[in-house]
């Protein structure tokens, strides 16, 4: 039984509902993210979700993500944090880096899926 994929279209608004609520959340939360260390890195981290969804929709618009799209997500995720603390801001960097890692590997993962699929489909009809 295969696993069906999202539509574009309900990818786009997901991620973009997500986005909006996760930078009112650092928005409101700007007190306690400032309030100690921790919460300082945690506002990092809570930013670099807008990196992800950010890649996620650029993603369902684009096939082909391009260094460009990174860079340029990456560059509003830390201006974003950055607007709740600076460290906040270089934390954010840090995890979208990792996100990146992560999105590469699952697209390489799912996408050789599609391809290995695709090959013994079409490799069966030739026959």
């Amino acid at each position: 039984m295969a696993s069906r994929q999202p539509s574009e279209g309900s990818t786009v608004l997901i991620s973009l509902i997500l986005w909006v609520i996760i930078f009112a959340l650092l928005n409101i939360g700007s007190n306690f993210f400032r309030s100690s260390e921790g919460a300082t890195i945690l506002g990092g981290f809570v930013g670099s979700f807008l990196f992800f969804l950010q890649m996620t929709f650029i993603g369902a618009i684009k096939r082909d993500v391009k260094l460009l799209e990174t860079v340029l997500a990456v560059i509003i995720t830390a201006m974003i944090s950055s607007s709740v603390h600076r460290v906040s801001g270089t934390t954010s960097i840090i995890f979208s880096i990792g996100w990146i890692f992560y999105l590469n590997h699952a697209s390489t993962k799912i996408y050789s899926k599609l391809e290995e699929t695709n090959t013994v489909v079409s490799g069966k009809k030739r026959k």
